[in-house]
């Protein structure tokens, strides 16, 4: 794409944006969109394998898959975007440099602080997005998913998750039930089978029904069973012992405390917000962290998408790669810091922003005499081959 440009297209106006603040914006967002779905289905993919090892192994029922997903994107989404928008600024600036699109913006008079500002207007939709999300959307699905996992192990332990015909696990597998059909409105069902342990002891069980039982005061649950018989013994042994009963119930799960405290990750902002708590504090200095660094993020993309002439294709894209994971190594350590206490509470996290948009100055000072010097040298050289011809 060719840019007619001039001095009233380039102008530095502050509202409404100019020609080319719509066009770098335009193309900033083509990328980050591209490059946030890929990052996405590269997660949701990721999780989708893990849910289905927590389905086989018992945590959860099939039935939940896609809400177990839902929740597992919502809490990775907000964590992906700064990256993504981290990139999207590499490539998008990259290709303007690779075809000389910024040359020719220079060369008409557009200063680098033009490029500083589409890049932050830009990010500053993101940033209350990524805001939204952090604060808001991740420990509400967090929440959520605890609130998940508390009812599949209810269910798992009660006759919520029976499907007539189909072999059920109870406790973990320690307890299997089968019943050829049954009436889900009255919960009996009719010709059941059991396998479970007791004591040790394998135990068989076929009753011509069954149904389940909840004592109020204790809240045990139990399997009552009626006209049925009971084999305990062990496979490939001729000793077994055979009772015949009228009623018969087994003991499904242990009452359990519910306990009223929920992780940090899983409360709401508002209630973090003024806690006196230090794990409480912490978790809400990581939350703001999110957005901030992807301001600090936008700042040092800028320079390090730059490229000199002849430089090639994306020239410092490796040394962006080094920034950027030394950036979220660096955030994993002061996480570190905080949750032993390493760091003051003063200090949190908030300085690794401010490291990161001192670096990005610092760049772009260094920068300036050079790249100033290659690009009149470059300019030079075209107009010499010019003349030549």
């Amino acid at each position: 794409m060719k840019l007619a440009l001039s001095p009233k297209s380039i102008y530095i106006s502050r509202f409404p944006l100019g020609i080319l603040d719509r066009y770098l914006i335009w193309e900033l967002y083509k990328s980050f969109f591209a490059v946030a779905v890929v990052l996405i289905l590269i997660i949701f993919s990721n999780n989708f394998v893990r849910s289905l090892e927590k389905i086989m192994t018992g945590q959860f029922s099939v039935d939940v898959l896609w809400i177990l997903l839902g929740f597992d994107l919502l809490q990775m989404i907000g964590l992906l975007i700064p990256p993504a928008f981290f990139f999207a600024t590499l490539i998008s600036l990259g290709r303007l440099y690779r075809d000389s699109e910024i040359i020719a913006m220079q060369s008409s008079g557009v200063s680098p602080v033009v490029l500083f500002r589409a890049y932050l207007l830009a990010a500053i939709p993101v940033v209350a997005l990524v805001s939204y999300l952090v604060l808001v959307t991740m420990p509400w699905a967090e929440f959520s998913m605890i609130e998940l996992k508390a009812s599949q192990d209810r269910d798992m332990n009660t006759f919520a998750s029976i499907e007539t015909g189909k072999f059920l696990e109870l406790q973990k597998g320690k307890t299997v039930f089968f019943a050829a059909s049954g009436d889900d409105e009255s919960g009996v069902y009719k010709d059941v089978f059991v396998q479970n342990r007791r004591n040790g002891d394998l135990g068989i069980i076929s009753a011509k029904e069954g149904y389940q039982y909840i004592d109020h005061e204790t809240g045990q649950h139990y399997l009552v069973f009626k006209n049925g018989y009971r084999y305990i013994g062990e496979p490939g042994q001729n000793q077994y012992t055979i009772s015949a009963f009228y009623e018969y119930g087994i003991r499904i799960q242990q009452a359990a405390k519910v306990s009223s405290s929920i992780p940090a990750k899983a409360m709401s902002s508002a209630e973090l917000w003024g806690s006196a708590v230090p794990k409480h504090q912490y978790e809400m200095q990581f939350r703001y962290s999110i957005p901030l660094s992807l301001f600090a993020l936008t700042l040092l993309a800028v320079p390090l998408s730059r490229s000199m002439p002849r430089q090639g294709l994306y020239g410092r894209m490796f040394m962006a790669f080094i920034v950027y994971f030394s950036f979220m190594n660096l955030h994993k350590i002061a996480e570190k810091w905080m949750e032993t206490g390493q760091s003051p509470l003063w200090l949190g996290m908030w300085w690794l922003p401010v490291v990161a948009v001192v670096v990005a100055i610092l760049i772009e000072l260094s920068d300036r005499h050079s790249y100033r010097y290659k690009i009149k040298k470059f300019l030079l050289s075209l107009n010499a081959k010019v003349v030549s011809r």
